[in-house]
């Protein structure tokens, strides 16, 4: 048994740890992939801030401009360089009067030739930058529109900020200037960066991309829109988890207490094997005895062993009678036969048969009512096992003279059935486990007195078979007080 428990829990282990880790494994890529598709809707939200940015500032020249191109390619070899550059040449008309002052262009890189050409109607600026083709015309257009709209109205870091917090108010982030040796590829882009613990998206605005002039935009990515979008998939997680987790302290509390009770029913069966012994040897002297002539001619000898003999054949049944509820407390559903009864000559009936056991102590028994009708409903039969086996307690755990009291009284619609007693009364850290089957308390002052635990695990289930409780509390100067509490 020992060995097939181990092996189950060593399987059970197993299967927990590849469950937790295929959800850690999922978790980890849903991450992953709410961190990407939160950094992209993010980039995308801020480059439509900065391209609004540049529309409100092209606005603000009032100036209408049209571009005319011209693509010539020519090779260029020397010892330094060995490269393909073309010369582009363009006009741009800004429908102004020809002695109107010239644009001033700002300065350009090495590999960018202005070269302004006056023509009539128009302006016209000769371009020369190395390698072209790796520009599209459309491109090459946006890049010069973007360079003559920031040689009229220069970018404006505290605008796009501006537009930034009013479109974003709850993120944060850092601005710092693009240094152009920074990439050789100067176009706006963005990119995560940092840890999955710390993620950083970190976007790259070319505000004038053939004059390498941007921004570097820092935004760190925080926990809580992250989370929130993986508010489902944690939720089904940290559900299966406690699933998986209650299920398996569920087996384990399952087989602890199975391999509990087969070692109390071991324990059990080798109590009752000895317990037996002793009335069974007992009748068998007793009877010796009496099968005797000489030694059953003394009449009170023989009225002496008969006395013994009732004693022990009483024991006999109330072991049997333990055996009894033993079997009925294994049933989770204890079948109950109603009937109307009076709950006053139930409990005299109960007292003034009681167990016939520690003949030496004096037992004085109280009874109380306090019920405007004394007619109930309930199972009369397991009622009365239940009250005898409450008094035979009261008896057997107290001194040589024993108090107890019964009373029965109504609350509203509940009777409230108490057993009181002035013995040695039940640890306050006990109280609810001296209710399972088997066990006894630990303040027992002598350990040989008969008892199988069973006597208030049997009292528990008929109360809750009764849609009721049972309660067990201290009871002033000592003792105990056990209530039963059910609807009527």
């Amino acid at each position: 048994m020992e060995r097939r428990i181990r092996i189950v829990w060593a399987l059970s282990l197993i299967s927990a740890a590849l469950a937790i880790g295929v959800q850690a494994y999922w978790l980890y890529n849903q991450y992953k992939y709410v961190i990407d598709t939160y950094a992209e809707d993010t980039a995308a939200r801020v480059f439509d801030v900065c391209e609004r940015e540049y529309e409100m500032r092209k606005a603000a020249d009032k100036r209408p401009m049209s571009i005319m191109m011209q693509r010539n390619t020519a090779i260029v070899d020397s010892a330094a360089i060995s490269s393909r550059q073309a010369n582009m040449v363009f006009a741009f008309s800004m429908k102004t009067p020809i002695d109107s002052p010239s644009i001033e262009m700002p300065k350009r890189l090495d590999s960018i030739n202005l070269q302004p050409v006056s023509e009539v109607g128009h302006r016209v600026m000769n371009l020369s930058i190395v390698s072209p083709n790796d520009l599209s015309d459309d491109a090459l257009q946006q890049g010069i529109r973007r360079a003559i709209t920031e040689s009229s109205v220069p970018f404006s870091h505290a605008l796009l900020d501006s537009l930034l917090r009013a479109e974003m108010p709850d993120i944060s982030y850092v601005m710092e200037p693009w240094e152009a040796a920074d990439s050789a590829n100067y176009a706006s882009r963005w990119e995560k960066t940092g840890g999955l613990a710390h993620p950083l998206l970190k976007i790259r605005y070319a505000y004038s991309p053939l004059e390498r002039k941007g921004m570097v935009i820092l935004l760190p990515i925080p926990p809580q829109p992250i989370f929130g979008r993986m508010a489902f998939q944690l939720g089904i997680s940290f559900g299966l988890l406690l699933l998986l987790t209650g299920s398996f302290l569920f087996q384990i509390k399952t087989i602890m207490k199975q391999k509990k009770l087969g070692e109390l029913r071991e324990s059990f069966v080798n109590t009752m094997v000895h317990e037996l012994k002793r009335p069974v040897q007992t009748l068998k002297t007793m009877l010796a005895f009496l099968g005797d002539r000489e030694m059953s001619s003394d009449v009170d000898a023989s009225q002496q062993a008969l006395n013994d003999s009732m004693f022990e054949i009483d024991n006999l049944s109330a072991y049997l009678n333990k055996l009894k509820d033993l079997v009925r407390t294994d049933s989770e559903n204890t079948p109950l036969h109603l009937s109307r009864f009076n709950i006053r000559e139930l409990i005299e009936k109960v007292v003034r048969l009681r167990p016939a056991i520690a003949p030496e102590k004096k037992v004085s028994i109280n009874i109380r009512f306090d019920m405007a009708s004394e007619i109930i409903e309930a199972d009369a039969v397991h009622l009365a096992n239940v009250l005898s086996n409450l008094i035979e307690n009261a008896i057997k755990y107290s001194g040589r003279e024993v108090r107890i009291e019964v009373r029965a009284e109504a609350r509203g619609k509940e009777l409230w059935l108490s057993v009181s007693d002035d013995g040695i009364g039940v640890p306050a850290a006990e109280r609810k486990q001296v209710f399972d089957k088997f066990y006894r308390a630990s303040n027992l002052p002598d350990s040989s007195l008969p008892g199988l635990g069973l006597g208030l695990s049997y009292v528990k289930l008929i109360a809750e078979a009764h849609r009721g409780r049972v309660v067990l509390r201290g009871r002033e100067g000592g003792g105990s007080v056990v209530q039963l509490i059910f609807p009527i």
